[in-house]
């Protein structure tokens, strides 16, 4: 059987997506090395780096895949970015909902040295339910995302040119020229005080989640909405 040679995975922490993906990934190498990831700003490690990988794969994962790093993967880096290309950067979903966008998806693409800017692979995208929360839009797109991950795999087992029959065949999809920053999406869980009604609803169902939740600053003061 086919294996894809020395390969490198990172997911996120406590993830039963990039578990089930890593379970996967471990059979189909010949040496594989997984490291999770946790938080904004987290660093590969240099022993990692230090590594020729043929494949580096990330899913959910907060590590940046550095120029020196990229130079020496031999055959492909790629990220599976939870969000069509339209919203490049954090918050996808929570400006999509915001804005009444009709799809969300997921986006499979080279990395290079830019955040979700490398050419596009694979794109999947499925209509949004009105009545979904962000956790259950989310929930569906890391479900179509890990598929994206297995076809990729799969597409590569078969042939290793498959790759560029894949970019080739989605040439014409390109990202968004904006980048949506931590900085920025934190500023959007920002409630206006002047906000109207309908506005605030919609605020409401496009940012809270268990763990986030949109806020109003009043007086240096942060009242955040339970």
């Amino acid at each position: 059987k086919k294996k894809l040679g020395i390969f490198f995975f990172s997911g996120r922490k406590n993830c039963f997506f990039s578990n089930k993906i890593k379970k996967f990934l471990k059979k189909k190498s010949t040496k594989f090395y997984y490291l999770e990831s946790n938080k904004i700003g987290d660093k590969l490690p240099k022993n990692i780096t230090k590594i020729n990988f043929d494949y580096v794969f990330l899913f959910r994962s907060f590590f940046l895949i550095k120029k020196n790093f990229l130079k020496k993967i031999k055959k492909a880096a790629i990220n599976f970015h939870p969000s069509p290309p339209k919203y490049r950067g954090a918050g996808g979903v929570n400006y999509a909902l915001y804005s009444k966008a009709n799809f969300f998806g997921s986006t499979a693409h080279l990395i290079n040295e830019k955040i979700d800017n490398g050419t596009i692979i694979d794109f999947r995208k499925f209509k949004i339910n009105k009545n979904k929360k962000v956790e259950e839009i989310l929930l569906k797109t890391y479900i179509i995302s890990t598929k994206q991950v297995f076809f990729i795999i799969n597409q590569i087992l078969k042939n290793q040119n498959n790759l560029n029959k894949l970019i080739k065949k989605n040439k014409k999809i390109k990202w968004s020229k904006k980048f949506n920053s931590i900085k920025k999406l934190n500023q959007f869980y920002e409630i206006n005080k002047n906000i109207k009604k309908k506005d605030l609803i919609r605020k409401i169902k496009s940012t809270k989640t268990s763990k986030f939740k949109p806020y109003i600053l009043l007086h240096g003061k942060k009242f955040i909405l339970k």
